[in-house]
């Protein structure tokens, strides 16, 4: 298996430090800086619908909210800083798509992220759960380095090569969440159809009708 399929050769893997100049290996920041765009982007349209901040006001009006094992005491904040909670999120998630002020706007959403996800066991899935990943890893990334603000201020930044590592990370947890996921749908609820009745009337599954 040589480098056209793998991206790398077997050789490169064969010690510590081959491993550590492979992760090290300057590649093109562009589809990085895609990736990030476009994680902006869907969760520009996630916090309003998923993530719940159109009906944040009833939802957090009321005590009806499943809390997650061992955090018990985690509340939610009053309605009216809930609110504030979910604009914040929003102009983080503004900020990762434009590359502004990068890491900064990576904690303004991931931040508000986690607690609003940690508030209700009921809002678990594993796509939720991914975005709170990505977020994390934007974080420690170098994903602002192309198609950014930030690089449009910084000549320093502007274009330069990222690590392997950043690619790396973001495979892998992706592959482990889909995989896992894949993993789970040989069990007889999925095998046997039983978990799709009521998903089959979800209005994104319409055009498949």
């Amino acid at each position: 298996m040589n480098r056209k399929w793998l991206g790398f050769e077997l050789s490169e893997l064969k010690s510590w430090n081959a491993f550590v100049r492979l992760m090290n290996r300057p590649e093109d920041p562009s589809s990085l800086a895609i990736f990030r765009i476009c994680f902006g982007l869907i969760m520009l349209i996630d916090i309003p619908n998923e993530r719940g901040m159109s009906d944040a006001d009833t939802e957090y009006g009321s005590n009806s909210l499943c809390h997650f094992p061992l955090i018990h005491s985690l509340r939610p904040l009053p309605v009216e800083w809930m609110v504030i909670l979910y604009a914040i999120m929003f102009v983080g998630a503004i900020g990762i798509a434009l590359g502004l002020m990068f890491r900064f706007s990576c904690l303004l959403f991931a931040l508000p992220y986690w607690y609003i996800f940690m508030l209700d066991k009921t809002t678990w899935n594993n796509h939720s759960y991914l975005y709170g990943l990505i977020s994390i890893l934007l974080l420690i990334s170098d994903a602002n380095r192309s198609l950014s603000v930030d690089a449009l201020i910084s000549r320093r930044l502007r274009n330069t090569h990222v690590p392997l590592w950043n690619y790396c990370l973001f495979r892998t947890q992706i592959f482990l969440v889909y995989f896992m996921a894949g993993l789970k749908k040989t069990e007889l609820d999925w095998v046997q159809g039983y978990s799709m009745t009521n998903l089959a009337h979800h209005w994104v599954f319409d055009p498949f009708k």
